[in-house]
């Protein structure tokens, strides 16, 4: 018999495709005839080998297999059917009038059916089961069309949280910049006035230059360190991951560093001279075990 679909008139009510496979024509003739009056579309394979094959290409919403069938029986069939990503989610009822025993049941089961029916066929019983096939089908691909819905409307709101993240993190790279630019002119200004001043003069210079720093240096961090953890959130486990017994310090310069600050930049946020942070990144691609041409800037940009 040729493995093609049945032409059954067309209505307005979407029609379910229904796969049968059986190497008996009066068999599947019966089914036929079972099924047609419930206006399914009927597609007809003789053996396993083409029922696999139909399913592949058709994706029928349910299918009803023989288990003793030519090149593959029912239960080869079932297992390929399952072990295909296109077909493994397709309602499987298997028919037999040989196969009876509870351990055939269980073998059946097994290998991937989703019911059991015996032959020969009871016409209400066999349409009630494909119409359950079909139902629990259909309930499984709305509620999977339902979560995917919910997940692209979660990873949405993630991405535009992420967007927003990213351009504050973006104009607080700026702020924090030139703030520490800006304050950095100020205590050369602040310096600038030693010479000109007594002993009390230098001293109170002195506490205002320390307390510029100090405060410069807890507020940049605060603001850095949370936006950051935001927009890069798996940075800082992977960097502790990697090399635990990195410093508070050397996270510090490997977060600004992930941002592309420049070495003046990161001197100028962290209030220590250039010298220092070239002192720190030398010592820090001796912890990453990187040789003296090796980027540190590219090595931590590939840190996710």
């Amino acid at each position: 018999m040729n493995a093609t679909p049945t032409q059954i008139p067309e209505t307005s009510q979407h029609r379910f495709t229904v796969l049968l496979a059986d190497d008996e024509p009066q068999n599947l003739k019966d089914l036929v005839d079972i099924l047609f009056q419930e206006n399914y579309e009927i597609l007809l394979a003789s053996n396993g080998t083409s029922a696999v094959e139909l399913a592949a290409k058709h994706h029928p919403e349910a299918i009803v297999m023989d288990w003793d069938m030519p090149e593959k029986n029912g239960l080869e069939a079932i297992k390929m059917l399952r072990a295909s990503p296109a077909t493994m989610l397709i309602p499987i009822i298997m028919a037999t009038g040989k196969m009876l025993t509870t351990t055939d049941l269980t073998q059946a089961l097994e290998a991937g059916a989703n019911d059991y029916i015996r032959k020969p066929f009871d016409n209400v019983e066999i349409i009630a089961r494909v119409k359950a096939m079909i139902h629990l089908h259909q309930q499984y691909l709305t509620r999977m069309e339902l979560q995917a819905r919910m997940a692209q409307k979660e990873m949405e709101q993630i991405n535009q949280q992420l967007q927003v993240n990213t351009q504050s993190m973006a104009a607080m790279k700026m702020r924090i910049v030139n703030n520490a630019e800006n304050h950095h002119h100020f205590i050369k200004g602040l310096k600038e006035l030693l010479p000109h001043t007594n002993k009390y003069g230098e001293e109170k210079i002195a506490r205002l230059i320390s307390e510029i720093k100090t405060r410069t240096l807890t507020i940049n961090w605060t603001e850095f360190d949370y936006l950051f953890a935001q927009v890069h959130q798996s940075f800082y486990t992977t960097l502790n991951q990697r090399f635990p017994d990195i410093s508070q310090a050397d996270r510090k310069l490997c977060g600004l560093m992930k941002l592309n600050l420049s070495t003046k930049e990161v001197a100028s946020v962290l209030n220590v001279s250039l010298e220092t942070i070239k002192k720190t990144k030398f010592r820090l691609k001796k912890k990453f075990g990187l040789q003296a041409g090796d980027s540190l800037t590219r090595f931590i940009q590939e840190i996710n």
